[in-house]
C-alpha cells in the first residue's frame, strides 16, 4: 500500500494568512504560538501549545492532542463543534484556533516554473483570479468566528473594537476603520503595525456613499482619480474596501508594506466584509439597546439597599446586624482589615435607614492632609486662609440630614479630634475663620483597621472620642475567614466587570476557583476584584481559566495534588523510592489532574513545556 502523497496545511484566516507547512503520514505536526511549534502563529488568542495534527496513512486528518486554553472547532452541517483528540477529518473541512482558521491541501506538483498554486491562474496583466471553492470554506468560518466574538460583547463600543481588530486579522488588512454612516466620525480602528496618522483614502469613501454599495480597489496606482491622492502617497496605500450599512461604513486598506497575498483582496473578501458590516450593524444596535437597558436597569437599582456579598454564616450575622442598626440614629463604629469593604458596609447602613434619601457622604480623614482636615471636615469662611477666595462648605454641612462616612478616623489629628468630640455631643460647630454656629443633623458612621483601645494606652486617641464613636460596633471579617464566599464574589465581579469590559464570563473553572478560595488574601476583598478584574482583562472566551490568574498567586497556593502525594509519600516511611519513579508519579499525577493538557500539567510540576515532552520521551 502507497502511502498518499502529503498535505498542505495552510493558514486561511488571521494574522498569518498564507502561511503553509506540509502534513506528511505518520509526522506530527504542532500549532501554537511557541518558539518549538512546527506551525509558530503569531495569534495571542492561541496558546504557545495548542493542537497537534498529523496526517493518516488512509488520507485523512486526525486530531492527536488539542492542549490550547480556547478550544478548536470546525463547522459541521452549518453548526460550530469543538474538536477534541482522536477525532478524524476530511480534507475539505476548515479548523478554527483561537482567531486563526487553518485548511488542508493535497499537495499537488505545480507546472515547472510555475509559482502559482494549482487551482489558480494569471492572465498577462498579472491579475491572479482564485478558484473560490478553495476559500469559500476558511471565509465561512472566519464569519463564524467574527459572530462568535461579537455575541460576547457587553457594549457598542467593544462590537466596534471587536470588528475592527477581526477585518485586520481576516482579511486580512493593513488598517481597519469603522466610520460615521457619512464617514465624518471614526468609530473605532485597528491595525497591524504602528499607526502614522488617521489619513484615509475620502474619494473611496465619496464614491462608497454617493453609490450606496461595496467597493474594492486591488491597485489604487491604476485608479487616475486615486493614484495622486495625499492618503495613499503618504500611507502607501496598496489596495482599498469600503462597504455601506445602515449605521456605519466599515473600511479596509492594505499597504505596500503589509505582505501577504494578494490574491486574498477579491470579490469574495469584499462579500465578506459586506457580511461583516451587515452582522456587526445588528448586533451593535442590539448592544446598543442592551447598554441602554442596563443603565436604566442601574439607575433604577441605585434606589435599591446595598448589600455585602456572600451567603456565609459570618456575613449573615453582619446583614442581620447592619440592618437592625440602620433603624436607629446611633453612631457606629466599623473595624475591620483594609479592603473588607468598610465602606460597602456604611453604604447598607444608610440604605436601609430612614435617612435613605438623604445624601451619604464619604471621606478618608488618612488621605486629607492634616492642614486641611479641619477646613474639610467643617467649612471655611471666605479669607479664612491664603487661598480660601469664597466660603466652603464641610462634609458635615453637606451631609446635613444625611449619613457622614468618617473612614480611617485614628489618623485624625489630636486638635481635629477634639472639635469632633464638640460636634458629637454638641451636632454644631463654627467653620474655619468663622463666628456662626451651624446647627446639622447627621448620622456618623465611622471606621478604622486600627486597634482604637492601643492607641488610647498610648496617648494617640481621646479615649471620650473613642466613647463617643463605638456606641455600637462591629467588626468585618477578613476574607480569609469567610472562604466559602469566595466563589460568588467572583461570579460577582465578573458580572460586574465584564459588561463594561465587553466580555462575558458565564464559568469559572474549578482549577481557578480551587487557586482562589486557597489564597490567604491579605488584601481582602479589594484584592480578589483587582485579580478578577486583571483575569478578565488577559483572558479571552466565556470561561475564566487558571491560566488567567497571576503567576505568584497559583504559586502561593497549595496544590491538593502536592498534598496528596505528600501524604502518599509520609504514609509508607518505611519504603524508599527511587527518583526516577517519583518523577513519573509526579508526571502521571499532574497530567491526571490537568486533564492530559501538557501545557498545564507542565505549569504545575513547575517546569518548561519542552522539559515535559522531553521527559516524557525518556519514559517510553
Amino acid at each position: 500500500m502507497h502511502d498518499p502523497p502529503s498535505v498542505r496545511l495552510i493558514v486561511r484566516a488571521g494574522p498569518d494568512a498564507g502561511v503553509q507547512v506540509s502534513l506528511r503520514p505518520g509526522e506530527i505536526v504542532t500549532v501554537g504560538r511557541g518558539d518549538g511549534e512546527v506551525l509558530r502563529l503569531g495569534d495571542q488568542a492561541v496558546s504557545r501549545h495548542h493542537l497537534s495534527l498529523t496526517l493518516t496513512r488512509e488520507g485523512s486528518i486526525r486530531v492527536v492532542e488539542v492542549a490550547g486554553v480556547n478550544p478548536v472547532w470546525t463547522l459541521d452541517g452549518g453548526q460550530r463543534r469543538t474538536l477534541t483528540g482522536g477525532e478524524t477529518l476530511a480534507l475539505d473541512v476548515a479548523v478554527t484556533v483561537g482567531n486563526t482558521t487553518l485548511g488542508f491541501e493535497a499537495a499537488a506538483s505545480p507546472s515547472p516554473g510555475s509559482g502559482e498554486s494549482p487551482g489558480d491562474s494569471v492572465d498577462g496583466r498579472g491579475t491572479i483570479e482564485m478558484d473560490l471553492r478553495r476559500t469559500a470554506p476558511s471565509r465561512l468560518a472566519s464569519l463564524a468566528a467574527l459572530g462568535d466574538r461579537l455575541a460576547r460583547c457587553g457594549s457598542l463600543q467593544a462590537v466596534y473594537r471587536t470588528a475592527s481588530e477581526w477585518a485586520v486579522e481576516s482579511l486580512p488588512a493593513s488598517r481597519a476603520l469603522l466610520l460615521s454612516p457619512d464617514g465624518s466620525d471614526i468609530l473605532a480602528a485597528a491595525t497591524s503595525g504602528p499607526v502614522l496618522d488617521l489619513a484615509l483614502s475620502r474619494t473611496l469613501l465619496r464614491r462608497v456613499l454617493a453609490e450606496n454599495r461595496a467597493v474594492l480597489v486591488r491597485d489604487v496606482l491604476a485608479e487616475p482619480d486615486l493614484a495622486d491622492r495625499r492618503s495613499v502617497q503618504v500611507r502607501g496605500i496598496q489596495g482599498a474596501m469600503a462597504a455601506p450599512a445602515r449605521n456605519l461604513v466599515f473600511y479596509a486598506e492594505r499597504s505596500l508594506s503589509s505582505g501577504g497575498p494578494l490574491a486574498a483582496w477579491d470579490d469574495a473578501a469584499l462579500t465578506l466584509l459586506v457580511c461583516a458590516a451587515q452582522l456587526l450593524d445588528a448586533l451593535g444596535e442590539s448592544a446598543s439597546e442592551r447598554s441602554q437597558m442596563r443603565a436604566a436597569l442601574a439607575q433604577r437599582g441605585s434606589n435599591e439597599p446595598a448589600r455585602i456579598v456572600g451567603a456565609s454564616p459570618a456575613i449573615k450575622r453582619l446583614h442581620v446586624f447592619l440592618e437592625r442598626v440602620a433603624a436607629t440614629n446611633a453612631t457606629v463604629l466599623v473595624n475591620g482589615e483594609s479592603g473588607t469593604g468598610k465602606e460597602l458596609a456604611a453604604r447598607m447602613i444608610h440604605a436601609h435607614s430612614p435617612r435613605a434619601s438623604r445624601p451619604f457622604i464619604a471621606i478618608n480623614c488618612a488621605a486629607v492632609p492634616e492642614n486641611l482636615l479641619e477646613s474639610e471636615f467643617f467649612g471655611h469662611e471666605k479669607g479664612a486662609f491664603t487661598g480660601a477666595v469664597a466660603r466652603h462648605e464641610g462634609v458635615f454641612e453637606r451631609a446635613h440630614t444625611g449619613t457622614l462616612f468618617l473612614d480611617e478616623i485614628a489618623e485624625m489629628a489630636p486638635a481635629t479630634q477634639a472639635r469632633m468630640l464638640r460636634v458629637l455631643e454638641n451636632r454644631s460647630f463654627t467653620r474655619v475663620g468663622g463666628t456662626e454656629e451651624v446647627k446639622v443633623d447627621v448620622r456618623l458612621v465611622a471606621a478604622t483597621h486600627r486597634d482604637l483601645g492601643q492607641m488610647v494606652a498610648e496617648g494617640r486617641f481621646r479615649e471620650d472620642l473613642l466613647y463617643r464613636l463605638s456606641v455600637i460596633q462591629t467588626r468585618l471579617p477578613p476574607l480569609r475567614e469567610r472562604r466559602e464566599d469566595i466563589p460568588a464574589l467572583v461570579r460577582h465581579f465578573c458580572a460586574v466587570l465584564g459588561d463594561d469590559m465587553g466580555r462575558h464570563v458565564d464559568t469559572i473553572a474549578p482549577d481557578a476557583i480551587e487557586v482562589l478560595s486557597n489564597y490567604r488574601w491579605p488584601g481582602n476583598v479589594r484584592e480578589l476584584r483587582n485579580v478578577v478584574e486583571r483575569a478578565l482583562v488577559l483572558g479571552d472566551g466565556p470561561v475564566l481559566e487558571l491560566d488567567d490568574l497571576p503567576p505568584e498567586l497559583q504559586h502561593a497556593a497549595p496544590h491538593p495534588e502536592s498534598s496528596a502525594a505528600a501524604t502518599l509519600i509520609s504514609s509508607q516511611p518505611q519504603k524508599i523510592v527511587p527518583l526516577a519513579e517519583l518523577e513519573q508519579q509526579a508526571i502521571a499525577a499532574a497530567l491526571e489532574a490537568t486533564g492530559n493538557n501538557k501545557a498545564r500539567a507542565a505549569a504545575l510540576l513547575g517546569i518548561d513545556r519542552t522539559t515535559l515532552y522531553r521527559k516524557l520521551k525518556e519514559q517510553k
